[in-house]
Parts: C-alpha cells; sequence; structure tokens
C-alpha cells in the first residue's frame, strides 16, 4: 500500500514539473537557410526617344548660339518686322517668360506685370526641367509644333501666354542650340548671387544677396579692361544702356541676373531700341567673349564699387 501511495506522489510530481516545463516558450530556433532568388522581370519600355540623328544633331550644336537665341531668337536670326513687329517681340523671347535665371515666376520674374506687350511668366523652373529630361524632349518642347505661330497686331493670339511654335521661326540646328544652351551652357544663378523673394507672382518682391559669390575685385577689374573697358568705358558709362539712363554700375548691383547671362555670351542686335531712336555701338549688338564663370563672379563683385562705377 505504502509503494502504491509512493507512486502515486512520484506520478503527481512528475505531472506537475512537466506541466510546468511545457508551460514555458522554448528559446527562437535560428533563420532557415535563405531562398534562391527569383526571375528577373521583363524589362520595361524605353522611355526615351533619341535617336541616333538626334544624338549627332545635338553634338554638333552650339551652347553659345543657343544663349543669344534665348535672350532674343527673332533679332538673332533677323526676323521679318512685319510679321514679327517691334511692340509684341518679347511674347517670342525666351526670357521674358522664364526669365534670365530660368526660374520662371518664382524668380526674377517674381514681380514683372504681364502686359498687352508682355507675357506671363512660365510656371516652372526650366533650369531644373532641363536637366531631367532627355535632348528630344527638350527639342520637341522647345519646337512645340502646333504652338501660337505669330503675333500681329489685332490677332487674338496677341497676348495670350503660350509657347511659340519656333518649329516656324527657327530651324532645326537653330533649336538645337538651343537645346544645348538649356541641357549644358545655361548657368546655375544660384552660383552668382543669392536671390531672396517675398509674396508671390506678380505683385512680389526681389532683393539680391551676395552677388559674385566668392569672387575677387582685382581679378575682376582686370577680366573687365581687357574685355568690356572698350566699350564700356573705364567706368562702365560709355554706353547709356537701351538709353534709359542705364549703366554698368547699376546693372551690376541691380540686375546681376542679366549680367551673369550677357558678360559672357553677349547679345544679338538691339532692333527695338534702334528703331525707336537709340543710338548706341554696334546697333546694341554685343559679341560672346571667352571668360570663365569665375571672371563674371569677380568681374560683379568689382562693379559693387559705386565710386569706380557710378550710375
Amino acid at each position: 500500500m505504502k509503494k502504491v501511495k509512493l507512486l502515486l506522489m512520484i506520478a503527481v510530481a512528475g505531472g506537475l514539473l512537466f506541466t510546468t516545463s511545457c508551460a514555458k516558450d522554448g528559446a527562437t530556433g535560428l533563420d532557415g537557410a535563405k531562398g534562391t532568388d527569383g526571375t528577373n522581370g521583363t524589362n520595361g519600355t524605353n522611355g526615351s526617344n533619341v535617336t541616333a540623328a538626334d544624338q549627332a544633331a545635338y553634338d554638333a550644336a552650339n551652347g553659345i548660339n543657343g544663349a543669344r537665341m534665348y535672350d532674343h531668337p527673332l533679332n538673332y536670326i533677323g526676323a521679318n518686322q512685319t510679321t514679327y513687329p517691334n511692340t509684341y517681340t518679347n511674347f517670342y523671347r525666351c526670357k521674358s517668360c522664364h526669365g534670365w535665371d530660368l526660374l520662371g515666376k518664382n524668380g526674377v520674374l517674381i514681380n514683372k506685370t504681364p502686359s498687352a506687350t508682355y507675357p506671363v511668366a512660365a510656371d516652372g523652373n526650366l533650369y531644373s526641367w532641363a536637366k531631367q529630361h532627355d535632348i528630344k524632349q527638350l527639342f520637341d518642347a522647345v519646337k512645340n509644333t502646333g504652338g501660337r505661330e505669330k503675333i500681329v497686331l489685332g490677332n487674338d493670339k496677341s497676348y495670350n501666354s503660350t509657347h511659340p511654335d519656333y518649329g516656324l521661326i527657327l530651324t532645326d540646328a537653330q533649336i538645337w542650340d538651343c537645346v544645348k544652351f538649356l541641357k549644358e551652357t545655361a548657368h546655375n544663378v544660384n552660383e552668382f548671387y543669392d536671390l531672396n523673394t517675398a509674396g508671390v507672382y506678380p505683385t512680389g518682391t526681389k532683393t539680391f544677396a551676395n552677388i559674385g559669390k566668392g569672387g575677387n575685385a582685382a581679378n575682376g577689374s582686370a577680366v573687365y579692361t581687357s574685355n568690356c573697358a572698350g566699350c564700356h568705358g573705364t567706368d562702365g558709362k560709355s554706353i547709356d544702356i537701351y538709353c534709359k539712363g542705364l549703366f554698368l554700375g547699376e546693372m551690376f548691383r541691380q540686375d546681376p541676373h542679366e549680367i551673369q547671362h550677357k558678360a559672357i555670351w553677349g547679345m544679338p542686335i538691339d532692333r527695338e531700341n534702334m528703331d525707336a531712336g537709340c543710338a548706341v555701338p554696334f546697333g546694341g549688338a554685343m559679341p560672346a567673349i571667352a571668360i570663365t564663370d569665375q571672371d563674371i563672379r569677380d568681374m560683379m563683385v568689382m562693379g559693387q564699387d559705386t565710386v569706380l562705377f557710378p550710375n
């Protein structure tokens, strides 16, 4: 009898021990072996339509010519003044919608009010857009087949903000020059100055700071003397720019966005101001000159001196 009780006690104790042990989770096991990689998906379609001919045309293009057309394509090609009267030529100037800085209404154009003779500023950042799209996409956007054809007095298209059909104005080779400018040649203006804006287009405000970032006035003076003083004078007052009482000193201080463009790439003949009786050397045309971006910054710093470059 005692043996039976003892066996029962042992059995019960063993059951309790077993129950207690089972109630506790075991340790996490090791990860299993890595499975084999799945098969690759099918290739997507190529989003680029760039052909060998497109690439060859782009490679042969000249970004400096494109820069001058960005300023004024009609004056660059000597367009017919009957077809494109002076009153409305701003509607064909790339800089009129996109700005000298390529930033549209959020850049230097933030305070430029559109009118019957001046277009609405573009919404987008053209500098960034050009970097993010391929050369064929840029070509098609610039050519804009089927867009605004021409502006003539009384035409209901005269005052709109649609993009011109440059395919009816420029050759394909010239359009490729424009593409080259947008893709490679155009400046990132943040490397030349800081632009501070407030408000919204077209009633916003803008101010410039750090004009000529990292520039050296002494070096700028040497560059200016060698390349610019012959026409503009040692103090920048030999040419009344646009015959508006505007001289280089004021441009250096108030229009660095225009300086960064024209100082190196120049400008085509100034047909509109010439026709209005503004007599300036070479018809207002300015050649492109072989200087560096640092040279431009150096001259910008130089031009902040109101004694050396008064307005």
